[in-house]
């Protein structure tokens, strides 16, 4: 692809000799404000760079390729609409690292007027393999170990808590001071960096995310698969508890504790997220999809879904998919 012919790129760097390319697409005023960069590191990372806030509700649907992806995220609100475990949403400082195996989609949601501020990169399985071999991890820890071996069939995932180091390179990375080639070369060992501080991270031993038993854990996930795929008619906070075996009150602490949302706020995301699909991907109209996520009445669906993604069902159009600019 011919980047600097481009009209949605605005800035193009390149590398011959080290296989270095960078684009930056600064979004439109009608749009928002910030910009996207991707940056290709040989054909080992594929790195992109986001600062940015939509004016509305984004929505995207971003295809398996069976990479493994680390997503630094500094600020923001974005939700991943999953299947198994359902929707996952991060609005906390967190490095999440996935791998998406080719064939599963998922969608992506970005808040209106979110300031997005994070640093993902994605790496093939093998280079992963290679970086942990030179690096003298041979044996890899059980969460790394997921992420460079034979795909499950669904998306492998977790969650880190940034850490210092990670927060300092991660501001270097989004506020480079050089320009041209020293730009990319400086960006290259920087995430290089971030690479080597994530897998000492992953190695090292596991420590309890909070003070709960894993009886309790497991009641909690029985509690979001439960919410997650009874959308109609929807279940109440004492249905919830009793098929997970917790009291009404240890069941919403522990929710809130553990996920960052209450109850109610994931049972409305999980419906709203569906409704989405259904809008978006099968074309139902407004009656049939709010009757599918549990409402009596349209007008109530519609002003729950306005709240929500900050636009009208009426409104909802077919997704694009994202697709990485080499």
């Amino acid at each position: 692809m011919n980047l600097e012919h481009s009209p949605q790129v605005d800035r193009v760097l390149r590398h011959s000799e080290r296989d270095l390319v960078s684009a930056r697409v600064t979004l439109r005023p009608e749009e928002g404000q910030g910009y996207w960069e991707l940056t290709r590191i040989r054909n080992d990372l594929y790195v992109i760079l986001s600062d940015f806030s939509y004016t509305r509700a984004r929505f995207e649907r971003v295809p398996g390729d069976g990479l493994v992806q680390f997503n630094f995220k500094l600020s923001g609100d974005l939700t991943y609409a999953l299947s198994d475990p359902g929707p996952l949403r991060f609005t906390r400082p967190a490095l999440h690292m996935w791998r998406q195996p080719t064939g599963i989609d998922m969608q992506e949601w970005t808040a209106p007027s979110s300031h997005e501020r994070m640093v993902t990169f994605s790496a093939r399985p093998q280079f992963l393999q290679q970086f942990l071999h030179a690096a003298g991890h041979g044996e890899t820890s059980s969460r790394l170990r997921a992420f460079i071996s034979e795909p499950s069939g669904r998306v492998d995932f977790c969650q880190l808590a940034l850490t210092p180091p990670m927060v300092g390179i991660l501001t270097q990375v989004l506020n480079n001071p050089y320009q041209g080639m020293l730009y990319l070369i400086y960006q290259e060992a920087l995430i290089h960096q971030l690479l080597c501080v994530a897998v000492a991270e992953l190695a090292a031993p596991t420590q309890p995310a909070a003070p709960y038993s894993q009886r309790e854990l497991g009641s909690l996930e029985a509690a979001r698969k439960l919410l997650a795929e009874q959308l109609t008619p929807v279940p109440t906070l004492r249905k919830v508890a009793r098929s997970v075996g917790l009291s009404e009150r240890a069941l919403t602490r522990a929710f809130k504790a553990v996920y960052g949302e209450t109850v109610f706020d994931f049972s409305l995301r999980c419906r709203m997220q569906h409704a989405m699909s259904l809008l978006r991907d099968r074309r139902w109209s407004v009656d049939r999809v709010s009757e599918a996520v549990g409402y009596a009445h349209p007008t109530s669906f519609a002003t729950a879904f306005r709240r929500q993604f900050g636009l009208r069902p009426i409104d909802v159009k077919p997704l694009k998919s994202r697709r990485p600019i080499s």
